[in-house]
C-alpha cells in the first residue's frame, strides 16, 4: 500500500515539474512576443516619439502585470544597445571616450 502512495505522489510531482515548465515556456514566448512588437513599432516610428513615451504608450494600451511589464521595457532596452553595439554606435549608459569627445 505505501509502495503504491510513493508511486502515486512521484507521478504527481513529475506532472507539477511538466505544468510549471509549460507554464514558464509560455510565460517566456509571450514576453518574447511583446519585445519583437514594441521593437516593430520603434522601426515604424522611428524618432518620432521618445523611447520613454513609446513603452509607456505599449505597456498602457496592453495593460500587462506590473513585473511583466518591467520585463517587457528592459529586454528592449538591452536589445537595442545590443543593436547600437553591432553597428558601431556608443551603447546607452557608457560614458563616451576621450576620442569620441574630441569628434
Amino acid at each position: 500500500m505505501l509502495r503504491w502512495l510513493w508511486r502515486r505522489r512521484q507521478r504527481e510531482q513529475a506532472g507539477r515539474k511538466r505544468l510549471l515548465i509549460a507554464l514558464a515556456r509560455a510565460e517566456e514566448a509571450l514576453i518574447e512576443t511583446h519585445v519583437a512588437n514594441v521593437l516593430e513599432i520603434i522601426d515604424a516610428v522611428g524618432d518620432e516619439i521618445p523611447l520613454d513615451r513609446l513603452l509607456d504608450l505599449y505597456l498602457d494600451a496592453l495593460e500587462p502585470s506590473e513585473p511583466r511589464a518591467t520585463i517587457i521595457a528592459r529586454r528592449v532596452l538591452a536589445r537595442l544597445e545590443m543593436g547600437e553595439e553591432a553597428r558601431g554606435g556608443r551603447p546607452q549608459g557608457r560614458p563616451r571616450s576621450r576620442e569620441e569627445q574630441a569628434r
